[in-house]
């Protein structure tokens, strides 16, 4: 195993543990409450963004795996990662006080972008050497996905202060 597929190793490790905590957080926070807090939904949009980052950050180097397991397994722990956040986003986004149009990316609600981003990673499971070639592509799309989270976050949080 070269250094390259060990570093990505450790990060998909590291994006595991924190998927897992985290999810199990979130979803004490959704299930133990009718109506998820502001403060909560600010806090889970972060922590959406974070995942995401380090999904992103994975996928920087997919070009210099050369393991088809450790590509597969980005493959599966991103297209988890993406499935936690579109099953998990409408439950936050009905208690957010913004417009529709500031979930869209490139005119797409971000629900059907994470859906298709999904479908995408999916794909790549049963073809882990796909993922080389369109990982640029991929990764543009989990970049998009993460920046509008942190966006709304961050515009959540700071009317959380003013108020």
């Amino acid at each position: 195993m070269n250094s390259t597929n060990m570093y990505v190793e450790f990060l998909l490790g590291d994006l595991e543990s924190f998927i897992i905590s985290q999810k199990n957080e979130i979803d004490s926070i959704v299930s133990n409450k009718e109506a998820v807090s502001l403060e909560d939904t600010a806090v889970i949009l972060e922590k959406f963004s974070k995942s995401l980052r380090k999904t992103e950050n994975i996928i920087d180097f997919v070009e210099e795996v050369d393991s088809i397991d450790t590509l597969r397994n980005i493959s599966i722990l991103a297209s988890e990662t993406v499935a936690w956040i579109l099953f998990t986003l409408p439950t936050v986004e009905k208690n957010l006080p913004y417009f529709a149009e500031d979930f869209t990316i490139y005119n797409k609600h971000i629900v059907d972008y994470l859906a298709d981003t999904l479908l995408e990673f999916e794909s790549f499971i049963e073809d882990p050497m796909k993922l080389k070639f369109v990982g640029v592509d991929i990764q543009k799309n989990i970049k998009n996905i993460s920046m509008t989270i942190n966006h709304l976050s961050k515009v959540l949080k700071k009317g959380l202060l003013e108020n």
